[in-house]
């Protein structure tokens, strides 16, 4: 097992999605309970999980490009870089301009 890894952590069969178990707060996740309750009508499946991920994945993102963090080789292969005019298949902005 890699170094700095917990012994339950799997990995999707294509390597793109690790699944792995997060403690949090019990308050943020009530926060973040309520905020999927808030979006239910656009997103009725949504959950707090869903939206933990997605505070996760922005707080990440935003630090990975403040620091100009690239993966391993081996990972970065995994995300092959698309042409920025291309959209992607789950784009769901329906082209609104942001």
């Amino acid at each position: 097992m890699p170094p700095h890894q917990r012994t339950d952590t799997r990995f999707s069969k294509d390597g793109c999605t690790a699944f792995v178990r997060l403690r949090v707060d019990r308050r943020k996740y009530e926060f973040a309970r309520q905020w999927a309750v808030f979006h239910a009508e656009a997103d009725p499946e949504g959950t707090a999980e869903n939206q933990l991920e997605g505070y996760l994945n922005t707080a990440l993102m935003h630090h990975m490009d403040e620091t100009n963090w690239t993966a391993p080789p081996e990972i970065e292969a995994l995300h092959p870089k698309r042409n920025p005019d291309e959209k992607p298949a789950n784009d769901l902005d329906d082209d609104i301009p942001f």
